[in-house]
């Protein structure tokens, strides 16, 4: 009878302990004992918004924005149309028809003007940035292909991507002025500018993939292969370190360029058919932009040393947008009955 009673006893106890550890027993385990979940890294972008626009069909081509003002505005190549949206109220706000194949868009606040390349007859025209009313429409040539707009403070011009170079607008006399920056010849895709310095390196994939150096106060033209690596459309800039990110197809990668020297220092495989690339240089970060379907993140660990950290998943045809603050905006074409979008895209804090 005795063995009988220990025998029970060790059931019950091994019955209490079992419940305790399921949780069953009514109480809550204690913090000292629970076991710790496994830590689960953020993705270094995630979805946070769709703002829909309605009408819009085709290629969604460049950006540019006002974040004072929660403007988001984009080129509606295949539309014919810009798009300005107000990102607080997560719509379309204004829509200027009546383009011809818009490229590249640009608001300039200091005078509160936006900018709109025209590839189809080659104009840019200019347009009031409260009214939305058109100012001015200036002509760079039928066959100049006029393509991405970039805003020199120092000059107070605008800079557009042309065929053979870039040339020049003022922005508040809205006159083509002085002589274009001439390069290789072929079309201009890309292009960023040095703050500190006055070179201006560009993208011309048409001329067997190189980058023109154009020194914006002399007009001296160098050029830099890539290697053999072809097709170069987006490209960013990391002035402080001195550090070029050029985006290839053929094959798709992030290849980092000594800006002092031209010297390729790395490359980094990533999603195909890349139209647009930033970098976050908060967080030493680029992200490249893939119509195959994704956002390449790549980790600057140090200027010379990249990793690719994630490829996150957007939709085919997206592969431009524009990054400020915490948020990468990209446009998201229309697809069966899906309407055309941007998504914004938030960087985890």
């Amino acid at each position: 009878m005795k063995n009988l009673h220990a025998l029970l006893g060790l059931f019950a106890l091994a019955a209490a302990t079992l419940l305790s550890a399921c949780g069953t027993t009514g109480s809550s385990p204690t913090p000292t004992t629970a076991p710790q979940a496994p830590t689960r890294e953020l993705a270094p972008l995630q979805l946070i918004q769709r703002i829909p626009t309605p009408g819009v069909t085709g290629r969604i081509d460049h950006f540019t924005a006002y974040p004072k003002r929660r403007l988001l505005i984009f080129a509606g190549l295949g539309n014919n149309t810009v798009e300005v949206i107000n990102t607080f109220e997560a719509k379309v706000v204004q829509s200027i028809k009546g383009l011809n194949e818009p490229q590249g868009v640009l608001y300039v606040p200091e005078f509160d003007k936006l900018f709109v390349a025209n590839a189809g007859n080659g104009t840019v025209n200019v347009y009031d940035g409260k009214t939305w009313a058109l100012r001015k429409s200036i002509s760079l040539g039928e066959e100049s292909d006029t393509d991405n707009l970039r805003y020199d403070e120092a000059t107070k011009r605008v800079l557009v991507g042309i065929v053979g170079g870039i040339a020049m607008i003022d922005a508040a006399t809205e006159t083509h002025v002085g002589k274009d920056l001439k390069g290789s010849g072929a079309h201009s895709e890309s292009f960023q500018l040095e703050k500190k310095g006055s070179r201006v390196f560009v993208n011309v994939p048409d001329d067997n993939s190189i980058v023109n150096v154009i020194d914006r106060k002399t007009g001296e033209l160098t050029k830099w292969g890539l290697n053999g690596i072809k097709a170069n459309y987006p490209m960013a800039l990391d002035e402080d370190d001195h550090r070029l990110f050029v985006v290839t197809r053929r094959p798709p990668l992030v290849v980092v360029l000594d800006t002092d020297t031209g010297k390729q220092l790395a490359t980094v495989p990533i999603g195909g058919s890349a139209d647009d690339v930033y970098f976050d240089a908060e967080r030493k970060r680029i992200y490249a932009l893939g119509g195959e379907g994704f956002i390449s993140a790549i980790q600057q660990n140090d200027p010379d040393h990249y990793k690719l950290i994630s490829n996150i998943p957007t939709a085919v045809g997206v592969r431009t947008g524009i990054f400020f603050g915490t948020s990468l905006y990209v446009g998201v074409p229309s697809a069966g009955l899906e309407p055309a979008q941007v998504w914004n895209f938030g960087v985890p804090e």
